[in-house]
């Protein structure tokens, strides 16, 4: 998974009636931009090192398209 600085990042709810969390990946710390992700998070504003799971999908805002 890649993402760059900018990108969003949601995780799914893992419950029925559970949100989406979302935040925005403020730095790749991995090789070629991947895993893991410093993520400042909408909900709360903290700001987190996230190793995305399966659950987690990459939202590229400059091309408008996302991947997991």
């Amino acid at each position: 998974m890649q993402a760059h600085t900018g990108d969003q990042v949601v995780v799914k709810g893992h419950r029925i009636g559970q949100p989406d969390r979302k935040g925005e990946v403020l730095e790749a710390r991995g090789p070629d931009s991947s895993e893991p992700f410093m993520v400042r998070w909408d909900d709360s504003g903290h700001v987190t090192l996230l190793f995305p799971g399966t659950d987690a999908v990459i939202e590229h805002l400059a091309q408008g398209k996302a991947t997991s």
